[in-house]
């Protein structure tokens, strides 16, 4: 996947609150963002499914987004 010139990357820890495979989201309850400038809040992001298959509601989570724009995409995500 070919990341766009403004596109950066992100690390962050939080809770797996809701999986979609349908949608192709996990949405995470995370602390800050600093690299993005994100308050701690719950928000839905897309992943690949073997990403949505890693996890459940409830795993405490470490992962990394790619951030383009306001928009984020887990592209690793690992239970703590």
């Amino acid at each position: 996947m070919a990341m766009s010139p403004t596109a950066k990357m992100a690390k962050g820890t939080g809770k797996v609150t809701a999986v979609d495979k349908s949608a192709g989201t996990i949405t995470l309850d995370h602390d800050p963002i600093a690299e993005a400038k994100w308050p701690a809040m719950t928000m839905a992001f897309k992943a690949e499914p073997s990403l949505i298959e890693s996890v459940k509601v409830g795993d405490e989570v470490n992962f990394d987004i790619k951030l383009d724009g306001n928009a984020g995409e887990v592209v690793a995500i690992a239970k703590k």
